[in-house]
């Protein structure tokens, strides 16, 4: 760090040393172990008893970071049952994003645990009344929002959690890092407690006005069109949209080793685009897609029986792949990156064509007047 002035050379090195070095307390925080029994992981109702004193201990631990972090705190102040905490976190969470629904499922859940208290059994009527009342004072589009929480988001956060547990279960671990156990506290609220809550929630938030649009192509969660309502800028349905997206990521930066289990995120964001489009109006008749593939996405397009091969699982992206050509959509490869990669086109799914190289194609529709897209993974 350079400073503005000095007077001896040895200040100037003490002042290196102190903005170099970090603060005690995230150093203590980082360090820190808490004992956690590995039998835990096997028994869900006594790892629901010990998660409110793993929570605490976590939240005494806190580095200055974490003391900022409203939502964090609010999470962890519901788990440890120190309800009135997560509701002042929480009120420190709208004041600094100046939003007054923020957290408002949380909210709801810990006005209702605390009235549970008062009167066990009432949670879900509670819960209802508070988040009925929140939610029917959101506008439009936060209601869009508030929507995007659904089923599969559930799914996923289960998923998540398991995988977590069976790690630390087969590795027969008694204790947790710092960063281990907010690990299973995240994953444990986004389970446990959103989970609980969210079929309360769906009533609400499941209306179909609210909820994401696939006009052409579903087998992508988020390829979908969030509603908006009175745009006013629109496009015209009666002229003729070239698209040119060229793809070649297959996995993003540090999802080298799960990206072969889920669907490409590239060819995601394709079907994305082609669902704006038809979204805003345009009928497909009036799209013209193509497709030029090289580099590492060309393993997203290999057939079954070569994925199952390379990867020892079936290919994920077979569905979105059929579902894109028969939306129409041209797909090219790069005959360069094909023969570089050591792959024949009986490698890839059917219905592939393929070109001399990548950069031809990306020039050829270029001056045909073709709109182009680079499709990234970051």
């Amino acid at each position: 760090m350079r400073q503005l002035s000095f007077t001896t050379l040895l200040c100037c090195t003490c002042a290196i040393v102190s903005f170099g070095q970090p603060k005690p307390e995230d150093s203590t925080a980082s360090d820190q172990k808490f004992y956690f029994p590995a039998s835990l992981y096997s028994d869900p109702a006594a790892l629901d008893k010990a998660i409110p004193s793993l929570a605490e201990k976590v939240i005494n631990n806190f580095s200055a970071d974490n003391k900022k972090d409203w939502q964090k705190q609010a999470d962890y102040y519901a788990l440890a049952h120190n309800f009135k905490s997560s509701l002042t976190a929480i009120d420190s969470l709208r004041k600094k994003n100046d939003d007054n629904s923020g957290g408002m499922e949380l909210r709801s859940y810990d006005l209702a645990m605390i009235k549970d208290k008062e009167n066990p059994g009432s949670f879900d009527q509670v819960f209802k009344k508070e988040y009925s009342t929140a939610y029917n004072q959101l506008s439009f589009r936060k209601k869009v929002s508030a929507a995007f929480f659904d089923t599969s988001v559930i799914t996923q956060s289960k998923k998540d959690y398991t995988e977590f547990t069976e790690k630390f279960k087969k590795d027969k671990t008694d204790s947790l890092t710092n960063e281990e156990a907010q690990s299973l506290l995240d994953k444990y609220i986004a389970n446990s407690v959103y989970g609980k809550i969210h079929p309360l929630m769906s009533v609400y938030t499941s209306d179909p006005k609210y909820q994401m649009m696939f006009p052409a192509i579903k087998a992508f969660k988020w390829g979908g069109v969030a509603p908006v309502q009175n745009a006013t800028e629109l496009a015209d349905p009666k002229m003729k949209y070239k698209l040119l997206m060229e793809l070649t990521g297959f996995a993003a930066k540090g999802e080298e080793k799960t990206a072969k289990n889920e669907i490409n995120l590239g060819i995601g964001e394709i079907t994305r685009k082609v669902n704006l489009h038809v979204a805003t109006g345009i009928p497909q008749k009036n799209i013209d897609l193509v497709i030029i593939v090289h580099a590492g996405a060309l393993f997203a397009f290999l057939n079954n029986e070569k994925y199952k091969r390379k990867y020892g699982i079936d290919n994920p992206n077979i569905t979105i792949i059929k579902d894109l050509q028969n939306f129409g959509a041209k797909i090219i490869v790069c005959g360069q990156a094909m023969t570089f990669l050591g792959l024949e086109m009986q490698d890839l799914v059917p219905g592939i064509k393929e070109a001399l190289s990548a950069q031809t194609v990306l020039s050829t529709y270029e001056l045909k007047g073709y709109k182009f897209y680079n499709v990234t993974l970051d």
